[in-house]
């Protein structure tokens, strides 16, 4: 049996051998999806202003 790489969005898996590794997305639909996350997301000042703490590893100093 192959080990399939999970599907997003209700779509099915793609086998090991299909998939791109090193990539962030795998189709054009996952980078709309990955976009939209990403600019939802809160930048370290806006977090440091809530009173959080960003993720020192993206921290920009």
């Amino acid at each position: 049996m192959e080990n399939p790489i999970p599907g997003g969005a209700g779509r099915k898996a793609k086998a090991i051998q299909e998939v791109l590794n090193g990539s962030m997305v795998h189709d054009f639909h996952d980078m709309q999806q990955l976009g939209a996350d990403m600019e939802a997301m809160k930048t370290n000042s806006e977090l440091l202003e809530e009173g959080l703490v960003p993720d020192p590893v993206q921290d920009e100093s």
